[in-house]
């Protein structure tokens, strides 16, 4: 059984409207990290600072979804978050 949710779509062949199915939803804490090795997308409520991998540049995550790269495995965030996860 796999861990993560593949993106699904609505309607018929490729056409369709992608939809986000969140399957937890995660309470950061101010500077805590979550572990997004194996998932697909999250979204935040609000902008919120952030880190890849927990080191570099800081940058804003907008307030939404956002897909996760590969080799990305875990994101710090720099202020407390709710984070919706697929």
């Amino acid at each position: 059984m796999k861990d993560y949710t593949a993106i699904p779509y609505s309607g018929y062949g490729s056409q369709g409207l992608q939809v986000f199915t969140p399957k937890r939803i995660e309470s950061v804490s101010a500077g805590g990290t979550l572990d997004v090795a194996r998932v697909v997308a999250i979204r935040v409520p609000s902008d919120v600072d952030y880190q890849i991998n927990g080191t570099g540049t800081t940058g804003t995550m907008v307030a939404g979804c956002t897909g996760i790269a590969d080799g990305v495995t875990s994101i710090k965030f720099i202020s407390a978050v709710n984070v919706e996860v697929m």
